[in-house]
């Protein structure tokens, strides 16, 4: 108890000035109260982190459970078209039309494989190298895996030309079917396209691997004496 200038000792009852550390008379510790008031602040501060990290715990295991249902039919199915590609799509296009102005067509061409591989995998490093956050960039390797499958069966196509495209003639619009041509390799695309929608598939049962790991390794632990 403080009045003015002076403490009371917490011991003897005994008036000391603020700032002494033992009391005069019984030479009881007088900072005591205050450190026992730290500590009570202190395990007031450890229990709201520990709270915190609980939900965002909780949180990742949703996303791992969402992430292993968006990506399950990309391991059943022999071409699957998904959420996760629809999100792509957009970015796919707009790959194309930002270097339509000044580009070579076969640039041009590329431009959409380019956007919907190149943003995932830029989400993935700004996460991981910036703001350290492993889990985050799993995700963003999720979308880039599941990306590169789309790609895959895109090249799979190219000799066929049976997918429908977004607003476009498949015979004048097919990346693929132009690209392989220019390179000569359009009769081994499906080969090629083989090989990259395995290595997407090998790709994201690896990070939903790595996600789980993750998940597992962060469970939060309550603090001492909860």
């Amino acid at each position: 108890m403080s009045r003015g200038g002076y403490v009371r000792c917490p011991q003897c009852g005994a008036s000391n000035r603020s700032g002494e550390l033992a009391c005069f008379q019984c030479q009881g510790e007088l900072a005591a109260p205050t450190s026992r008031a730290c500590q009570a602040a202190h395990g007031v501060a450890l229990e709201m982190q520990y709270l915190q990290d609980a939900w965002r715990w909780r949180f990742h295991v949703g996303v791992l459970i969402l992430a292993g249902w968006l990506s399950y039919p990309y391991f059943t199915r022999p071409a699957h078209f998904g959420l996760l590609d629809y999100a792509i799509l957009p970015f796919h296009e707009a790959g194309h039309l930002v270097l339509m102005p000044f580009a070579p067509r076969f640039l041009v061409a590329a431009g959409g494989t380019l956007a919907q591989l190149g943003l995932p995998l830029g989400f993935a490093v700004y996460f991981f190298w910036k703001r350290r956050e492993p889990f985050s960039a799993c995700v963003a390797l999720l979308w880039l895996f599941a990306s590169m499958q789309n790609m895959g069966i895109y090249m799979k196509d190219a000799r066929f030309l049976l997918l429908p495209l977004f607003g476009a003639d498949p015979l004048e619009g097919h990346d693929w079917n132009y690209l392989f041509g220019q390179m000569r390799l359009l009769h081994r695309s499906v080969e090629i396209g083989g090989f990259f929608q395995g290595l997407g598939r090998l790709g994201m049962a690896g990070v939903l691997a790595g996600m789980l790991g993750l998940v597992v390794r962060g469970r939060p632990q309550p603090p001492p004496g909860a």
